[in-house]
């Protein structure tokens, strides 16, 4: 894979081994036979399944993201595997290359087609995972304890049994969402007793979680706030806004707060370069949801009525506020990128993460270990 070469994200000889093992058109067959060998080597997600609203349901992920994944895990010869959500497959053959013939790779489907060909498409190959229909919040308790546990699907909590059926010091890595305007952190935790405590955070976007007695969770987004243009047959987006923030406004405050956005702005430089990344997750965890926006590029707040609007700007980093109507949002973000500076500046590897369970449920404590 050239382009995970390119990106260094092949760091060990073991994840060289098996990315150049298993073939990922093999698992994404379609794309394969629609677009070629190049698509299907390119370093993007490939959707693979949709549901009756057009929704992503199943994908293979992004090379890259799997890779980075990947190392983070620590997956070792002869180690006992679980992976939560098959995908096409192709993630668990990578597994089981790396878990050899010693080791074990078991992955729960809910969907009954994904997960038929899934376990198609791996015993074609003889990959030796085990692929099993089932809830996966419930785990597998059969193959249990195992060494690590990956989950390929984002959620908001975790169930108790992905820490029972984990043995003491393994590792479990899942996407987390942060806020309810889509941002998610992959983090890795460690078992530490009846809690699980994070080793490694990263940022990224996998769909949501199926099962449970919950709506999946794009049934639940937030109010989306939108205008744009089409001229000579061309469309082109002019502005987006999207979060609980929006959805609490009246109709007349969400058509003001889209007219504002529409403006010219004021830019306020803030006489530094900033980690987008690292200050996008600092706004969403310290943000009142309330005045939260998730905005192309970058995010911002908005004021209390609705009256201002403030946004993150810059090109590849963050150097300025660009704040419309009123001072109010622009106040507040100002304040949060002081209150970033003056913990110091931290990035996602100053994020701290913490699950504690109680009763079944977990409950997920953020905070910055820096400052």
């Amino acid at each position: 894979m050239k382009d995970l070469a390119a990106q260094d994200c092949l760091t060990t000889p073991a994840l060289r081994r098996a990315f150049a093992a298993v073939p990922r058109e093999h698992f994404v067959p379609e794309t394969a036979s629609r677009e070629g060998l190049e698509a299907v080597y390119r370093d993007a997600v490939i959707v693979t399944e949709r549901d009756g609203r057009g929704m992503p349901v199943s994908s293979s992920s992004q090379p890259s993201m799997m890779a980075l994944m990947l190392e983070r895990l620590q997956v070792e010869a002869g180690h006992r595997v679980l992976e939560v959500g098959a995908g096409t497959g192709y993630n668990a053959a990578l597994l089981a290359e790396l878990v050899g013939t010693d080791g074990r790779v078991v992955s729960v489907e809910l969907d009954d087609k994904i997960a038929r060909k899934a376990r198609r498409a791996l015993e074609e190959l003889d990959c030796g995972v085990r692929v099993v229909r089932r809830d996966g919040r419930d785990g597998w308790p059969r193959g249990a304890p195992y060494d690590r546990i990956v989950v390929t699907a984002s959620t908001g909590e975790m169930p108790a049994a992905w820490l029972l059926q984990l043995r003491e010091g393994g590792l479990l890595e899942v996407p987390l969402r942060v806020d309810r305007v889509g941002t998610q952190a992959v983090v890795t935790f460690e078992r530490r007793g009846d809690r699980l405590s994070s080793v490694a955070v990263l940022l990224g976007g996998f769909i949501p979680l199926r099962g449970g007695e919950a709506p999946p969770q794009w049934a639940q987004q937030d109010s989306y706030l939108s205008a744009g243009e089409t001229l000579d047959g061309r469309s082109r987006p002019l502005a987006g806004l999207r979060g609980e923030a929006v959805g609490r406004l009246s109709a007349p405050a969400r058509r003001q707060l889209l007219s504002l956005a529409l403006t010219e702005p004021r830019a306020i430089p803030l006489g530094v370069r900033a980690n987008p990344s690292a200050l996008f997750f600092f706004l969403a965890l310290e943000a009142p949801s309330r005045r939260f926006v998730a905005a192309f590029p970058f995010p911002g707040v908005i004021g209390d009525d609705g009256l201002s609007l403030a946004l993150l700007g810059g090109a590849r980093t963050v150097t300025r506020v660009d704040a419309y109507g009123g001072p109010e949002a622009e106040r507040l973000l100002l304040d949060l990128v002081g209150r970033w500076q003056a913990r110091g500046r931290p990035t996602l590897s100053d994020l701290h993460v913490e699950a504690v369970f109680d009763n079944g449920t977990s409950r997920i404590r953020w905070g910055w270990q820096s400052g």
